[in-house]
């Protein structure tokens, strides 16, 4: 019989499924994160998290036959590092096909168990709503924590510190940020945050990481950082009405009616109190659904997809080999 193989790399950590039809087990485990593919450093960074997940798995699973279909679903992907990635799949376990794409797809299919049949709303590191058919895709947002990612944990946590300047600053309500994100970043005024900032001492990933600080204030009531998670919220929400507006105008029949909101950003209750209010004042008729798998399991349903079969998760035994990066996958076993 036949393993499946899905490999999900974020900015966070990186997860591995391997899926055997033989035993019907999906055993999972995960590794460090990967990094932007356009610079050396996140070459050496991505190849790292995905061979030290891959390695995880395979102490920890049975005797490895070949992979007959592997999906990796990476974010930033593009074309000129597809053959770099297969070969560093193919160092560590032989596969026959290998197909790689960026995140959305198999957030996409993990989400509505391969269905396809809602948009999918993706708050995270970044933000983007994203929906596909047969014949074509359809997105909104997903430009970047520069030019976009509005709601995005990035986009929160550069609000955070932006609060916290003006209440310095006397230009804006006091709030609980301005010294919890001093405190975050061990500094005693913002204009030390700033010179480190524009000195790239200071990481994306470690300005994202303000945005579980504002949700921890925000249950304190800070109302600026309820606020604050509140529009990023409305930005998510404003993702999925643009993408449905999109299908509408395409006049694709039928139009999906559910939304399915993934990414931490989205555990908030308040930024997704507002998600949803926004996209049910657009359209009441639409169903905020919970993501059934996470975008890992996503890749296996695609990698069985490319080989025109199905997965009766139904029958399906779920087995965690945690790695050290372990943050889990929400899948009840």
């Amino acid at each position: 019989m036949n393993l499946l193989l899905g490999i999900d790399g974020g900015q966070t950590s990186t997860k591995v499924c391997l899926y055997d039809e033989a035993s019907e087990t999906c055993w999972l485990t995960s590794g460090p994160p990967i990094d932007h593919m356009l610079t050396l450093n996140g070459q050496i960074k991505s190849k790292q998290g995905i061979q030290q997940a891959l390695q995880t798995l395979l102490q920890r699973t049975p005797q490895l036959r070949k992979i007959e279909s592997a999906f990796i679903s990476i974010s930033g992907v593009h074309k000129e590092h597809e053959e770099m990635i297969r070969s560093w799949i193919r160092e560590m376990v032989q596969v026959d096909r290998i197909d790689i794409e960026g995140d959305v797809k198999a957030n996409l299919a993990g989400a509505t168990a391969g269905r396809n049949d809602g948009v999918l709303i993706i708050g995270g590191g970044g933000s983007i709503g994203y929906y596909a058919d047969e014949d074509s895709e359809y997105v909104a947002g997903g430009y970047g924590h520069i030019l976009g990612d509005e709601g995005s944990a990035y986009w929160i946590g550069l609000q955070a510190i932006k609060a916290g300047i003006r209440h310095s600053d006397g230009r804006g309500p006091e709030t609980l940020l301005h010294d919890r994100v001093l405190s975050y970043f061990g500094e005693s005024s913002f204009w030390g945050i700033k010179k480190r900032i524009h000195a790239d001492l200071i990481s994306r990933g470690d300005i994202a990481n303000l945005a579980m600080l504002v949700d921890e204030v925000a249950a304190e009531g800070d109302e600026a950082a309820q606020d604050l998670l509140r529009m990023a919220g409305f930005e998510l929400g404003q993702l999925a009405i643009l993408v449905l507006r999109q299908i509408k105008k395409a006049k694709r029949n039928p139009v999906p009616n559910a939304v399915y909101p993934t990414g931490g950003v989205l555990s908030s209750y308040w930024t997704k109190q507002s998600m949803e209010e926004t996209i049910l004042k657009y359209d009441p008729s639409v169903i905020v659904c919970m993501p059934q798998y996470p975008p890992v399991v996503g890749a296996v349903i695609l990698a069985a997809k490319a080989l025109h079969r199905t997965i009766d998760f139904s029958k399906v035994k779920w087995v965690r080999t945690e790695g050290k990066h372990e943050h889990f996958f929400g899948i009840n076993v």
